[in-house]
């Protein structure tokens, strides 16, 4: 069972469930869900109704009996996993783990130089890969790990899985279509990392106040 805090759900008046990621106030201006809590309806982006279809279902897996099907869903959702993207221009990064992935009390108490990575839940990274399978990203994607600088490329993301890394990078040259379908998945990917709350211990010197990574388009 996820050891995170966990989705907040609502019944409305009217009899349907909205759902909300814990802390909303802390969440960046720029890339705060339009509509939090958000409502299960056609008006979602479609990552926003995979988490939120996903979390429902997962209710069913934990509380039902147990079967082959749904045993080997609690699998895949356990499977340790790593996303991330990179805006190379700006020196910045935005990388989710899973909690199979990355234990986040332990990443969390850590002293780092930055805080670009955050721990999702196993259930919302599992919509995370299906909504990046779904948008596209694994079709243009190659084998390797993306760099982690370049003054080449403008963005990159990778996908690290149990079967392997796959990777997209773009810059001027990228085709346009192709560009379009990174930059749908990267903006996505970004959104839903400022909605996950971190308390992320942070070198900082005197009189330094850290910034929050923020994404240039």
């Amino acid at each position: 069972m996820s050891r995170s805090a966990p989705i907040l759900w609502t019944r409305n008046e009217d009899g349907s469930l909205s759902w909300t990621l814990p802390f909303p106030n802390l969440l960046s201006p720029m890339f705060r869900m339009q509509a939090c809590p958000t409502t299960l309806s056609a008006r979602r982006s479609p990552l926003q109704r995979r988490i939120a279809c996903l979390a429902l279902a997962s209710i069913g897996l934990f509380s039902g009996c147990a079967s082959t099907s749904s045993t080997a869903a609690l699998k895949e959702l356990s499977a340790p996993a790593r996303v991330s993207f990179y805006d190379y221009r700006g020196e910045k990064s935005f990388v989710l783990v899973n909690e199979a992935h990355t234990d986040r009390v332990e990443l969390y108490s850590k002293i780092s130089d930055q805080a670009s990575t955050k721990v999702a839940n196993n259930e919302v990274m599992s919509a995370l890969l299906e909504f990046l399978k779904d948008s596209g990203f694994e079709r243009q994607a190659r084998s390797g790990s993306a760099p982690r600088t370049s003054k080449v490329w403008q963005w990159g993301g990778e996908i690290e899985t149990e079967s392997g890394s796959v990777f997209v990078v773009v810059n001027e040259q990228t085709p346009t279509a192709e560009k379009k379908i990174f930059l749908d998945c990267y903006m996505n990917h970004v959104q839903l990392w400022s909605n996950i709350f971190q308390l992320q211990r942070v070198k900082a010197g005197p009189g330094e106040v850290f910034k929050k990574p923020e994404i240039n388009r």
